[in-house]
């Protein structure tokens, strides 16, 4: 009986970890690869588009994947940008540091103003600037974009009970 029981809580556990169901993501010239799977919010851009698109990854189809309402077809995406948790952590951090920038900017100027003749004033504006901009950095760059579709390194599978190998 502890034989079976132990073979059930395998088979389980197999069947959770290996049964992902996702858009996979894999690089040609290196082998690595990570998958989206249902509901992840996914960026990517189209053949003919300026602009990248975030949308919900909804439904997969045998050859196309189900945005919120829009179907794409896999061959259709020419690209999609990677999400990186520490460029969503500095962007997190930069809201603040922004935030204090601007106050000590406006009281800057507050004292310029009240005051044209004082230093303080002007010293405060330029440091208020100083931390906005350090603040405003992580939101110039961009996260990582991926070349999918003609000649690029990345490709794509629709993965429906296959294991991120």
């Amino acid at each position: 009986m502890k034989k079976v029981l132990i073979l059930f809580c395998f088979t389980i556990l197999g069947i959770c970890v290996f049964c992902q169901e996702g858009l996979l993501i894999r690089n040609l010239k290196t082998g690595k690869a990570w998958m989206y799977e249902k509901n992840a919010k996914v960026t990517y851009i189209l053949f003919n588009e300026s602009e990248y698109t975030t949308a919900r990854l909804t439904s997969l189809l045998d050859s196309s994947v189900v945005f919120g309402k829009d179907t794409v077809k896999l061959k259709d995406i020419a690209g999609i940008r990677k999400k990186s948790p520490s460029h969503t952590i500095f962007m997190i951090a930069g809201m603040p540091m922004m935030l204090i920038g601007s106050i000590f900017m406006g009281d800057g100027l507050a004292v310029i103003v009240s005051n044209p003749n004082s230093d303080g004033g002007k010293k405060l504006f330029l440091l208020g600037a100083g931390v906005f901009i350090v603040g405003y950095i992580p939101f110039i760059f961009h996260r990582t974009d991926l070349t999918v579709g003609f000649k690029g390194e990345w490709s794509l599978e629709i993965c429906k009970g296959c294991a991120l190998r």
